[in-house]
């Protein structure tokens, strides 16, 4: 008896898990579209980096509690895009271990970027990570 009430709960839990798989993967294939814009957390809580992920442009969202909310352009890939190439979701943001510093990759060229925000005007920039080949 012990052994049919185990077997019993053994396919239960298999029938289960198939189900939850199965609705998993039909969530999955409704959910297909591309964003053109796209916020990054940053180390400083009241900061944010939007980007626009069909023309790389990046802005530096900065909110508060108080009234100087404000949005900066921080700037884009300094590459010329024919208008006819501009996609959605063309670029991505990745953040390194250093907190001033994100790479933006051009996921159709294969471009990076070196991005670094900060609170000072001077200090903010977005400049091209040169491909050297190995020798």
């Amino acid at each position: 008896m012990r052994y049919i009430l185990f077997a019993l709960m053994c396919l239960s839990a298999i029938t289960l898990k198939a189900q939850d798989k199965l609705q998993f993967t039909e969530v999955n294939h409704t959910v297909n579209e591309v964003v053109r814009y796209k916020l990054y957390p940053t180390v400083n809580i009241w900061t944010f980096l939007k980007l626009d992920t069909k023309s790389g442009e990046i802005t530096q969202v900065q909110y508060s509690l108080e009234d100087d909310e404000m949005e900066v352009y921080l700037g884009k890939p300094p590459k010329t895009i024919p208008s006819d190439a501009y996609v959605n979701g063309r670029f991505e943001l990745y953040p390194t271990s250093n907190n001033w510093t994100f790479i933006l990759l051009d996921q159709i060229d294969g471009d990076v970027y070196h991005v670094q925000w900060n609170q000072k005007r001077d200090s903010r920039m977005i400049i091209e990570i040169k491909y050297v080949p190995l020798k």
